[in-house]
């Protein structure tokens, strides 16, 4: 599929959003902001909604990824499906373990006694299991990825191809039900975090990737203009109210829809000034380019920080409570995550990635 800067831009806000969730703001929050926090909290998206934008970008990339393979190489259907999992594997797998060792090796909470879920990419099952959150729990969503990556060529390489609308619109339906089902019906409120309950992102993503390559928008945008004020109103009138949390059995379809839709706006921009200078921003581009390596480090960072910064100086001296403020370091911070994962990029998963040339489709 063509490189497409625009959805980097995309990838930045989403991990930029996820970041501002799980790190919240640098500065003091008293009485005097209250009108602030009630804004802030209303209008910018919170971290579900970075992911659930993530889902919908997977769900519409590896689709297309997948058809265009079938398309020039359909009687190969054996060597797409190895040539898909291993170029992915080469994408996703690297950094990840790399990360995990080194968790291990400085005895980063949780993670030597629950090695077995984050290896196998199932801690998505344990967050579930458990009812909580743990200290390298934000892997929940790469599980979720890895799990969707495994079951969805299958469907859509060895589906005949008159019938892959439909199992795009069945995988819409049971990511709707299972989610109202499990965590409206059962009250199992962590149940966001299973594989099934995130499948109409997925599936979205993957229809628009489809009617696209089909010429046959028109229906599915007729929906979405109709199906976006209400999604809108809906998650801005949660945000405003923080019962997001409370209605997440419908709010992963409604990020869904939102997300389509700004991934239709990119992909159909027409505004010179939007293109120049957001969509092809140099920075945001870099952004969503390493967004995976910050999306993987950024939660565990302040562990890491504050573990290497006593190692190195005496947490009482001027210097030392000077780095472990909590202002000062909220900006060294986000400058370092900056910092290591494009030195992730450039040094272990760019070349890595060459690789994928030996499993084209």
């Amino acid at each position: 599929m063509k490189y497409i800067k625009g959805l980097d831009t995309l990838r930045a806000f989403a991990v930029i959003v996820v970041v501002l969730a799980h790190w919240w703001i640098p500065m003091d929050i008293n009485d005097s902001h209250k009108n602030f926090i009630f804004w802030y909290k209303g209008l910018i998206p919170d971290g579900g909604f970075g992911v659930d934008l993530f889902f919908v970008l997977s769900g519409f990339l590896i689709t297309g990824i997948l058809l265009d393979a079938v398309k020039n190489d359909g009687d190969q259907k054996w060597k797409i499906i190895k040539n898909f999992i291993v170029r992915r594997a080469l994408r996703i797998f690297p950094i990840y373990y790399l990360t995990i060792a080194l968790l291990v090796w400085i005895g980063f909470p949780f993670i030597k006694d629950h090695l077995f879920w984050f290896l196998l990419y199932i801690s998505n099952i344990e967050v579930f299991r458990a009812g909580e959150w743990n200290a390298f729990s934000h892997t929940w969503s790469l599980s979720v990825e890895e799990q969707f990556y495994l079951i969805w060529p299958w469907f859509i390489i060895f589906v005949r191809e008159k019938y892959i609308k439909y199992v795009l619109f069945l995988s819409i339906l049971i990511g709707v039900f299972t989610a109202v089902y499990v965590i409206k019906i059962e009250q199992k409120w962590m149940g966001y975090v299973l594989m099934p309950t995130c499948m109409q992102a997925f599936g979205i993503g993957g229809l628009y990737a489809y009617l696209s390559k089909k010429g046959n928008l028109e229906l599915f945008l007729k929906f979405i203009k109709i199906a976006l004020p209400l999604a809108l109103f809906l998650h801005f009138h949660w945000s405003f109210s923080n019962e997001i949390g409370d209605n997440a059995y419908l709010d992963i379809t409604l990020n869904s829809i939102i997300s389509i839709w700004l991934i239709h706006l990119v992909l159909n921009n027409k505004s010179e000034w939007v293109r120049k200078y957001i969509l092809e921003n140099s920075v945001l581009n870099k952004i969503g380019q390493v967004s995976y390596g910050i999306y993987l480090f950024h939660f565990v960072f302040g562990f890491v920080y504050e573990k290497a910064i006593t190692l190195m100086v005496s947490p009482s001296s001027e210097t030392g409570l000077f780095l472990l403020d909590w202002k000062s370091n909220y900006f060294i911070r986000l400058t370092l995550l900056f910092a290591i994962s494009l030195g992730s990029f450039y040094l272990i998963e760019k070349p890595i990635l060459k690789l994928k040339r030996f499993f084209e489709y």
